[in-house]
């Protein structure tokens, strides 16, 4: 253990930052004890009282789910746009400039945040915004049809978070700033590498380019099996992949890439059915920590577990502050 972590009890946030910064932490953390997660309120998705759903600021509907939000067109079919070659119509008219972000900061600061919890903000949705605003299909379809009026909308993106995140980052000094994208499943991606790497890859680099001028840790939001672009990711500058999941080498990347790992629980293992018993969750936990702690550079987390199954996710939560409090001290 380091010497300066031997007297002093850590707050969360400062644990944390030893793990970010590739030092021995005093524990393991646990992501939903150690961030508070946040974004815009000026920006963000506010309630349209008409229909009761959320509406985000490129006019996508979602509806809540107990696992979150949802689009609603993945029901209703309702795209807000339909054809990427006209997506000028559908950018937002914001003047940026003119919200008092400071005030929106104090607001996140106040009312999101808990005290002694590192701020995770999140600051981009670049292909997530894509996909929400077109569905799936008619994303995918338009990255391999209109490839060059697919690459301007992501970089109008950029642009508008890149702004966005300027501004909001000047009053709230986040630790982490996640970009969510989408692109792959258990199996695989959903685009070939090389469609990544033209349309995606060189946006999400001037985002993450724009976080470390801001000086805090890029991350990247992005579930499945992505071992075929975890290098591309480091090129890019992400230091952080979360929930960086089993279908991956988890630990190939933390020492190739010095990439710090958020996640490494098996949502579609033992621990995470319908009739698990408590041991199992519980060993489901440790196995985890046990196979991505050494070394550091870990942070465990439940992505996948339900909130259908409150019981379960209390299990994890426990166990994880349990046997990652003294991992380290074994």
């Amino acid at each position: 253990m380091d010497i300066h972590m031997s007297k002093k009890e850590l707050t969360e946030k400062e644990n944390l930052h030893l793990v970010l910064e590739g030092r021995t932490p005093q524990w393991v953390p646990s992501f939903m004890d150690a961030c508070s997660f946040v974004s815009s309120v000026a920006i963000g998705r506010k309630k349209d009282p008409k229909t009761g759903l959320m509406v985000d600021v490129f006019g996508t509907e979602f509806t809540s789910t107990i696992d979150g939000p949802m689009v609603n067109h993945t029901k209703q079919g309702g795209f807000r746009l339909k054809d990427i070659t006209k997506w000028k119509e559908i950018m937002p008219d914001i003047d940026l400039s003119a919200i008092d972000w400071e005030e929106d900061a104090n607001i996140v600061r106040n009312k999101l945040t808990k005290p002694g919890q590192a701020i995770n903000y999140t600051g981009a949705w670049l292909w997530e915004q894509m996909h929400y605003m077109m569905g799936f299909e008619n994303a995918l379809a338009s990255l391999v049809e209109e490839p060059e009026a697919s690459f301007e909308l992501l970089n109008a993106l950029a642009d508008f978070y890149i702004e966005a995140l300027k501004y909001a980052c000047k009053y709230l000094k986040p630790d982490m700033i996640m970009v969510q994208d989408h692109v792959a499943t258990h199996k695989g991606l959903l685009i070939s590498p090389k469609t990544f790497r033209e349309l995606i890859k060189p946006v999400e680099k001037r985002v993450v380019d724009a976080i470390l001028e801001i000086g805090a840790y890029p991350e990247i939001h992005v579930d499945g099996n992505i071992e075929a672009i975890i290098g591309d990711y480091a090129e890019i500058g992400f230091k952080v992949i979360q929930p960086f999941q089993v279908f991956n080498d988890i630990n190939r990347a933390k020492v190739k890439y010095s990439m710090t790992a958020i996640g490494g629980w098996d949502a579609f293992g033992p621990g995470n059915q319908e009739d698990s018993t408590e041991e199992e969750i519980r060993a489901s936990v440790r196995l985890a920590i046990d196979t991505y702690a050494p070394g550091g550079r870990y942070v465990f987390w439940e992505s996948g577990a339900t909130d259908a199954f409150p019981e379960t996710v209390r299990i994890i939560r426990d166990e994880a502050r349990i046997y990652g409090h003294q991992y380290y001290n074994k």
